[in-house]
């Protein structure tokens, strides 16, 4: 099943706007959740909780320490009313402990007996948030799949209250803490090793999502497919062995408890699929809730400009109420469970009653036995209930856990991660030999393209919109594939080299350059986390950073916005420069650098460029005719080929379609 959709033609998986849905998006959509992948699913999930192990032990134990003194909470009230108030003597087990203590003295057993059901109660308490009670969190309607998620991961199924619980619920944090730190991580790791081209596609709150709400899906299959069984189990054994000691003559109370597992049982088996589909839907559209209000807040300032405030608002209300209405709808399912499981266990527990009433009457049992016996009834019946509704209370996280799986199994790598691949001490030169690139194999952006770059020479690149320039220089550092040809990085296929040593020797100046919600210094060393005060202040003077920071509240301490939107646009790039320059790159590229600089910041950091291009290569994509006169080689692309290279006069007198480029584009000098 899961390979089978890796082989659907690439036409199959366009998305309503036109583009390629990414792999484990177009699994996800194409069926959903049967048996056997869930139980695939919950069989995969042990690598992630194989590390926690000992911590899972731990939790494990304690809550078998607590099991026995909870056995014997229910013996209290069988003393209180058969040998205290009935004044009956102590038989079995209560007289070999309790009578060297108390004698026949029924006020000094009474006051005994309520400090050892404190004692009991201190350690122990009572049963504490369990499994079950997640319907109610359910069925409440007023949570959405993220806080439910959150709240059942960090909840952690603990089986006890008291000091002993308290202990659990401490293990239990740490547990489930470390445990979705682990899946966060992977996940996250995960994205960010994905090719450039999936985010694309991809909305970036659907990712955000997965990492923080789905990640949360593995702890609730621990303990509810793992922990949670393990505790039902053994509490069903003692129990049993308690019965079958001291009342081997009434076997029907047991049977009664032991018949809650299939009645349950039976009601998951007919719902689980319509619950696993459902939890799906739920958090699907969570996500699409969030990578709605990611991507609105990021774009505030243009639904303001253009006043789209009541449409934005209502387009995210109309998402948000289709995320409750998939709430509601799982509520009415838990419910049409409970009204098919309740009746049954009403049966049941209406049976237990008459049988034990009868019993007393005959004179088979006293009334503390019947007590003690519907205490354990309960006691047992409990996790029989659990065992019952588990595979119920996995739907919700095997919906997760599909979605965590989906990025981890069918997410692409990136085809150039980083291996054992050789690598440069120093880059001098790189050459594009009959290179041709694009997005899809089938449209080429870049065909056939020749280049050679080279230290000591500014290389400008020149061209139209959608002509290639961003295109050819994202082929320099691998963050696109030559679909044919080869480029090569001091005569060596850059195939062959390591990515992560070539990055680190490249550095490239965005387009749309974006800053952290960091410090201006932070921002600045970035690529250069060791750098000293002095060289980020160094960088900032050479691109006339340091003017403008010089003069915000706290200087280079200052912290900037959401992508740096306490800065313009020209003082955001003079930062994104200065911190490319910090790394002190061999090649260094500048993606349109200077749109967004006035004439004098521009005339300035052309001098550096210049300075900097006598000891390595730099290449510069602009559209201003004063840019690049001021380049060495100016390669002129058109359509995805190169139609020419030249000098800047060269060009002019040479070529009419580049000096039509640039009359175009604004230029009034530097032309003739």
């Amino acid at each position: 099943m899961f390979e089978a959709s890796r082989v659907q033609s690439a036409g199959d998986r366009n998305n309503a706007k036109g583009g390629p849905r990414p792999d484990y998006l177009y699994h996800e959509e194409q069926h959903s959740l049967s048996l056997g992948e869930a139980l695939r699913l919950l069989a995969k999930s042990w690598r992630f909780i194989r590390p926690h192990r000992r911590l899972i032990a731990l939790k494990f134990l304690l809550s078998l320490a607590s099991l026995p003194i909870f056995l014997l909470i229910p013996w209290p009230l069988k003393i209180i009313i058969d040998n205290v108030i009935n004044g009956r003597p102590l038989q079995g087990m209560p007289r070999r402990i309790l009578f060297p203590l108390v004698g026949s003295d029924r006020l000094l057993l009474l006051a005994v007996v309520i400090g050892l059901l404190f004692l009991g109660t201190l350690l122990v308490g009572t049963i504490g948030e369990h499994p079950e009670d997640l319907d109610a969190d359910v069925a409440s309607g007023g949570l959405d799949q993220a806080a439910m998620t959150t709240n059942q991961a960090n909840n952690g199924w603990s089986l006890f209250s008291g000091l002993l619980g308290l202990l659990e619920v401490w293990v239990t944090l740490i547990l489930t803490q470390r445990l979705n730190q682990t899946v966060r991580t992977m996940v996250y790791e995960r994205f960010l090793h994905a090719p450039l081209r999936l985010f694309a596609d991809q909305q970036i709150g659907d990712a955000v999502f997965r990492v923080m709400y789905d990640s949360a899906a593995i702890g609730e299959v621990l303990y509810s497919g793992v922990l949670s069984p393990a505790m039902s189990i053994t509490m069903i054994i003692l129990v049993m062995v308690v019965l079958s000691w001291q009342f081997r003559s009434e076997p029907l109370i047991p049977i009664l408890a032991g018949l809650a597992l299939p009645a349950v049982g039976l009601a998951s088996a007919l719902f689980g699929r319509r619950l696993r589909d459902q939890s799906q839907q739920m958090r699907e559209h969570g996500s699409a809730v969030m990578a709605s209000f990611e991507e609105r807040i990021s774009q505030v300032q243009l639904i303001k400009a253009f006043g789209q405030e009541s449409q934005e608002i209502a387009a995210v209300d109309a998402k948000s109420r289709r995320s409750f209405r998939a709430a509601f709808t799982m509520a009415v399912m838990v419910m049409a469970m409970l009204l098919l499981v309740i009746p049954l266990l009403g049966l049941l527990a209406a049976i237990g009653v008459y049988h034990l009433m009868t019993e007393v009457i005959a004179k088979h049992i006293t009334l503390g036995d019947v007590t003690l016996l519907a205490g354990y009834g309960i006691v047992l019946a409990r996790p029989m209930i659990a065992l019952g509704w588990i595979w119920t209370w996995l739907q919700a996280p095997i919906a997760g856990m599909r979605r965590i799986h989906s990025v981890l199994d069918f997410l692409p790598y990136d085809s150039v991660a980083d291996g054992d691949g050789l690598v440069v001490q120093h880059i001098h030169e790189i050459d594009f030999n009959d290179v041709s690139a694009g997005y899809a194999a089938q449209k080429p952006v870049l065909e056939h393209i020749r280049l050679h770059f080279v230290a000591g020479e500014l290389a400008g690149i020149a061209g139209p919109s959608g002509a290639g320039k961003s295109t050819l220089i994202n082929c320099i550092p691998r963050f696109l594939e030559p679909s044919s040809g080869e480029i090569l990085i001091n005569g060596i296929n850059l195939r062959v080299l390591s990515t992560g040593a070539l990055r680190k020797r490249i550095t490239l100046v965005f387009q749309e350059e974006a800053l952290f919600s960091a410090s201006i210094a932070d921002n600045i060393c970035y690529g250069s986390p060791g750098a000293s005060a002095a060289a980020i202040r160094r960088a900032a003077e050479m691109t006339g950073a340091e003017e403008f920071i010089e003069r915000m509240p706290q200087g280079y301490r200052t912290m900037l916005g959401r992508r740096g939107t306490r800065l313009s646009a020209g003082q955001k790039q003079r930062v994104a420069i200065a911190r490319a320059l910090l790394c002190d790159p061999d090649v260094l590229i500048l993606d349109e650098p200077m749109g967004p600089l006035d004439p004098a910041s521009e005339r300035s950091l052309l001098r550096v460029l210049r300075q900097l291009a006598q000891t390595r290569i730099v290449i510069i994509v602009a559209h201003r005719a004063e840019t690049l006169a001021s380049c060495d080689r100016v390669h002129l692309i058109s359509k995805g080929r190169l139609c020419a290279s030249g000098t800047h006069a060269e060009l002019i007198n040479n070529w009419p379609d580049y000096k039509a480029y640039l009359v175009l584009n604004g230029a009034t000098g530097g032309i003739d």
